[in-house]
């Protein structure tokens, strides 16, 4: 009588065609939402220093370096200024150059891969 089933040899060969499918899929999928945050943040900075500037042409002064002045206007950021992806951390004018939101791609906090 032939008995129905998977011998102990093919389903040790299933196993390891998962692991290796596993092996590389999961790194992959790390990275990309990695550069997916670290593209995210790049345009949260973009976007505060466009209103950063309009806050400058509208005010006619730069708004404080925490960025208080932007995030208690409601023509600027009604839902709120964005925090890094990356970190989560606030974002912040640097000194240098001045009135650009501090750099995660520039300096010790970079989040370059």
């Amino acid at each position: 009588m032939k008995s129905k089933g998977f011998t102990i040899i093919e389903t040790l060969l299933i196993i390891i065609l998962i692991s290796i499918l596993a092996a590389i899929i999961v790194p992959r999928f790390t990275i990309g939402s990695r550069q997916a945050k670290i593209q995210s943040c790049e345009m949260n900075r973009s976007i505060i220093n466009t209103m950063v500037e309009t806050y400058f042409f509208t005010e006619g002064t730069w708004p404080v370096d925490s960025l208080d002045d932007i995030k208690t206007n409601n023509n600027y950021f009604p839902d709120g200024i964005p925090t890094c992806p990356v970190d989560m951390t606030s974002y912040v004018l640097s000194a240098s150059p001045k009135h650009r939101v501090s750099g995660h791609r520039e300096g010790a906090d970079t989040h370059a891969l």
